[in-house]
């Protein structure tokens, strides 16, 4: 990042010394609202961003305090932004006594606190996820601390065009653990890194995923060997139904950058006809499937995540009705889809083929699913 980009990062953060309660917010210009909304964690920080939406009560101008001290005020469409320890951080608004909204910062993360002002008053901080703040918080306009203002416009010549505010000569810090720390300047390997590259993070944690939908076999006539009620091995022509309903239980780990790993249970269950037979014999087929996976998430941090993936496992086929018996086959499979993700629940879509052929019949096929998710 070039020297004046961190500066104008410097001088954009909300510092904890500012006055409470001022009659007027001061704004920041469109080049320094651009960048701010671009801006990285300093080393060995986070960053949180504290956004007002245009909400039920706009002469309401809301005060905020982190860890009790003072730190501004934000009107509608409107947003500030903090350098943050780790540990715990308080968010109170409206009073500062106000019931709090608690995040515990990680060191290299960027957290979005959405602050939603009612009809009546009352102030309801809560934290979203990174899709979601950056989505809502492109309507907004930085606001810039008024002593940095003052200092700038001192400092300024008369007939100098407009440049990023500079960095105060002493910052403070939201942190948990010590204060009044310099604001560490990034390294020349950090500089060198776009700021879209840095970006490119979401939320890691463990997702829990149910879905339906439908398998279709690749094979709808199949000669099988199978046991009848003697337990006389008899080949028999099979008619499969194309398409049979499907459900499917998923649990994996996603990392910030969009790798997820875990563990899925799928079964589908298909009805048939022998032929020849006399008379015709009937049945069903079953199919469960336990599977590893793994996928690529693409803009992990984003609303709309398309994925890839792929996984390895194991399938129990079990004939019952005209044909009895049960077998096991290696399983693997291919998938894609879009994921659709807020903070804690999401939508799922996915399509999938998976091979599950053993000796004595052949499952695999084609799946279309569509289910919820749940993110802890």
């Amino acid at each position: 990042m070039k020297p004046w980009v961190a500066l104008l990062y410097g001088s954009a953060l909300l510092l904890l010394g500012t006055t409470p309660a001022l009659a007027a917010v001061s704004l920041a210009t469109p080049e320094q609202d651009r960048y701010a909304k671009q801006a990285v964690p300093p080393p060995g920080k986070a960053l949180i961003y504290v956004y007002r939406l245009d909400d039920a009560s706009p002469q309401t101008a809301s005060g905020l305090w982190l860890n009790k001290r003072a730190s501004g005020q934000l009107e509608p469409r409107t947003y500030g932004m903090w350098a943050a320890g780790a540990g715990r951080l308080e968010v109170h608004a409206g009073r500062a006594d106000a019931a709090p909204l608690i995040i515990t910062c990680e060191t290299g993360r960027i957290y979005f606190v959405q602050l939603a002002v009612k009809a009546d008053g009352s102030m309801n901080p809560r934290q979203v996820s990174y899709g979601t703040g950056r989505t809502e918080m492109r309507a907004s306009r930085l606001i810039l601390d008024p002593a940095v203002v003052a200092r700038a416009t001192v400092a300024a010549p008369k007939s100098a065009k407009p440049v990023p505010l500079p960095l105060p000569a002493s910052t403070e810090e939201v942190t948990t653990t010590k204060r009044a720390a310099p604001l560490a300047r990034k390294t020349e390997e950090s500089r060198d890194r776009p700021v879209e590259e840095e970006l490119r993070t979401g939320r890691s944690g463990v997702t829990l995923i149910l879905k339906g939908g439908s398998f279709s076999l690749g094979s709808s006539a199949q000669n099988i060997n199978a046991l009848d009620n003697l337990g006389n091995p008899t080949a028999f022509q099979t008619s499969f139904s194309g398409s049979a309903a499907a459900f499917g239980l998923e649990a994996e780990w996603r990392t910030s950058n969009g790798w997820a790993f875990g563990g899925e249970v799928l079964t589908h269950a298909h009805s048939y006809t022998t032929v020849p037979a006399a008379p015709i014999g009937t049945g069903d087929m079953q199919v469960v499937t336990v599977l590893a996976n793994g996928k690529k998430y693409f803009r992990p941090e984003a609303l709309v995540q398309p994925f890839l993936g792929a996984g390895i496992g194991i399938s129990q086929v079990t004939m019952s009705g005209q044909l009895i018996g049960t077998t096991t086959a290696s399983s693997m499979q291919v998938m894609g889809g879009v994921a659709f993700r807020w903070e804690h629940v999401g939508i799922y879509t996915e399509a999938k083929y998976q091979t599950n052929k053993a000796t004595e019949v052949d499952a695999s096929g084609i799946g279309l699913f569509a289910g919820m998710s749940v993110h802890f």
